[in-house]
């Protein structure tokens, strides 16, 4: 039965913890908001290596099935809780909603909600919410990166890799990325230099590029690879850890890696215990959004004006209908997704942007 004031919205959900293969679409009710929340009519959402382990019952932020995934969202304001007072009814949003994007209407925690300029395509309008301020934060808020540093990102063509590399240039910081072959030239148009982690060794490779100084800063969405990393990093320098993609492998829980990367956290911490070593931090974005919010939305408001002003263009792997999320879902497991973001168009976007059929061709 529908609560007061809630309604049937078309979903993808969560039918249990698992795989791509728990992904259903089907109606789900969607809750009035809550004093502090704000619902909005989804334009654009996100897909991402997080919703994965929230899938899989793996992420810090866990719910009970069944549930709608879906991170980072833009759509249009459609009502508001009692406290609201930053967005009103017919505003046009990004926020950061962890859970429920990925259906026609999303309920928000309103500390998290920015409004969005009104030209601004909501499929590129979203890549910033959570992966292009990931890489913001970390290159502001957690290292104090300087021109003619170098750093080393792990998994560069992923939509974290990709916003790293596009802030990073313009800062006059040099970009060692991993990543397979077959992403070499979608890295090298970002300005970075491909490190062939199956061919080549990284921590060799990052020490030969910096005249054996090794990189200033590294940041690790990996997991497994973290030791890894840190090695490459020069004493006095700094590894960021915001991810652990490598508790997965085809979007199971691969328990084997799971086991490399307990291992691995204990070694790289380990070093914070040495004077003037190197160090190592933890970067989560809902966890820093929650205890300064004003820092999430000064941050969002930020990036948005880049956006508009033609700073930065996020690059998007392809634009998938909601009815198509499982399969794009299963695309990004098993790792067969193209480099960049990738998105799910909602509702109508905005006129100049591409349809979901254009984007995968044009890709």
């Amino acid at each position: 039965m529908v609560r007061t004031g809630s309604l049937l919205s078309t979903a993808v959900v969560a039918t249990r913890h698992g795989g791509p293969e728990v992904l259903k679409v089907r109606a789900f009710d969607i809750a009035a908001p809550e004093p502090g929340e704000v619902r909005v009519r989804v334009e654009a959402a996100g897909i991402s290596y997080a919703d994965l382990l929230m899938c899989q019952g793996l992420h810090p932020e866990r719910r009970r099935a069944p549930f709608v995934p879906g991170w980072d969202v833009v759509g249009e304001v459609e009502s508001v809780g009692s406290e609201i007072r930053n967005v009103a009814v017919g505003d046009r949003v990004a926020a950061l909603s962890i859970v429920g994007g990925w259906a026609e209407h999303a309920v928000v925690p309103g500390s998290l909600v920015v409004p969005v300029p009104p030209a601004l395509e909501s499929t590129a309008a979203v890549c910033l919410v959570m992966d292009y301020i990931v890489a913001y934060q970390m290159l502001t808020r957690s290292t104090s990166v300087r021109r003619s540093n170098t750093v080393l990102i792990q998994g560069a063509g992923g939509g974290v890799g990709t916003a790293l590399m596009q802030l990073a240039r313009p800062m006059g910081v040099q970009v060692l990325g991993t990543d397979r072959e077959k992403k070499r030239s979608h890295i090298e148009s970002e300005g970075g230099i491909l490190i062939d982690f199956e061919r080549e060794d990284v921590v060799d490779r990052c020490h030969e590029l910096t005249d054996g100084q090794g990189v200033d800063a590294a940041f690790d969405g990996i997991g497994a690879t973290a030791r890894e990393s840190l090695r490459a990093v020069r004493p006095g320098g700094r590894l960021v850890w915001f991810g652990m993609v490598t508790l997965l492998s085809g979007g199971a829980r691969d328990l084997r890696k799971s086991a490399r990367t307990v291992a691995n956290t204990a070694a790289v911490f380990a070093q914070n215990l040495r004077p003037r070593g190197k160090r190592t931090s933890l970067y989560s974005i809902q966890e820093l959004a929650r205890r300064h919010p004003d820092w999430y939305r000064d941050d969002l408001a930020a990036l948005l004006a880049m956006l508009a002003d033609g700073h930065i263009k996020p690059h998007i792997a392809a634009v998938w209908k909601l009815d198509e999320v499982p399969a794009a879902v299963e695309a990004l497991a098993s790792g067969g997704a193209l480099p960049g973001k990738q998105v799910v168009a909602v509702a109508a976007v905005r006129s100049n942007a591409l349809s979901p059929r254009e984007s995968r061709l044009n890709s």
